[in-house]
């Protein structure tokens, strides 16, 4: 995508073969079902202010870390856009221009809260593709958000998360997501030695001007266990959807989840809840979703 001046925006939709198609599948079948096996259904981000929120805070750090990059390498950092202006284009363009405000509010104190960024780390990918093979069968990709070297010349990779409300549980819940195992296992086969861990870029949205500003960065702990064991996690998925795929069963009679906890997460409710209620014909969405932002 370019600007009206041509200039780069990095505004990119879900890697090929991500975790996100297995944890749907792990989550609930017939969440999974709904998403890649049922006809599409166009589900935007104008009802989910948690998601559009996230990817426009996405979009400024992505333009923000490529002209860092720009400059790193004594190319022309005018030949990225300029973040402020990426948000304000690709809002437009998504329709969710009332999002604009407490974005650029959370970037710019962002920007002034790790201004020795660019002394401190050399910027190496920015939303880079990675990949990896599982069991020598099956591909899974990731889209890492960005690897930085420090003076130590250790790297790391960053992922962005963006919360109404930092707290300590986000370190420990993200110690044990699959997206960020798989990336940890990408950048291992990439950088070796050097890959010295996952790092995750917590940064609280800024809601009012005057308002405290939270931002972390927390590199995660270790799961040796689940490292262990990912190939294995990966193809049971992988096989629980293939089987089910030849047995021709209708995409609406997948195996369901029926669980309060699984139906129901932490920004609301599952976009597919209408339509496990009463049948494929109803609506994506509506008013069973909520935010707490």
């Amino acid at each position: 995508m370019a600007s009206r001046h041509d200039a780069k925006i990095i505004w990119t939709g879900p890697s090929p073969r991500g975790w996100h198609r297995l944890q749907l599948a792990a989550e609930c079948l017939q969440k999974y079902a709904w998403h890649y096996e049922a006809p599409k259904a166009q589900v935007g981000m104008s009802g989910r202010p948690a998601l559009a929120r996230g990817a426009l805070v996405h979009l400024a750090l992505a333009q923000h870390y490529a002209r860092m990059r720009a400059r790193q390498q004594n190319e022309p950092e005018d030949e990225w856009c300029e973040p402020e202006e990426a948000v304000e284009l690709v809002a437009k363009l998504e329709g969710i221009e009332e999002h604009v405000l407490i974005v650029l509010r959370t970037f710019r104190r962002y920007v002034e809260f790790y201004e020795n960024d660019e002394a401190d780390f050399e910027i190496l990918g920015v939303e880079e593709m990675g990949s990896t093979k599982i069991a020598g069968k099956y591909l899974l990709t990731g889209r890492r958000d960005l690897t930085v070297r420090d003076r130590s010349q250790r790297v790391f990779v960053w992922d962005h998360k963006t919360t109404s409300r930092l707290t300590a549980r986000h370190k420990q819940f993200y110690a044990i997501s699959g997206q960020l195992l798989g990336y940890g296992r990408m950048a291992r086969e990439r950088y070796g030695e050097a890959y010295a861990g996952m790092s995750v870029n917590l940064i609280e949205l800024v809601a009012k001007d005057g308002e405290r500003s939270n931002f972390s960065r927390v590199v995660l702990e270790r799961s040796p266990n689940l490292e262990s064991r990912f190939e294995r996690i990966v193809v049971d998925v992988e096989e629980a959807i293939e089987r089910l795929q030849a047995s021709g069963r209708p995409y609406d009679d997948w195996p369901k989840a029926i669980n309060e906890l699984t139906c129901f997460h932490r920004y609301g409710a599952c976009e597919h809840i209408n339509r496990c209620r009463y049948g494929a014909g109803a609506a994506v969405g509506g008013n069973w979703v909520w935010s707490d932002q």
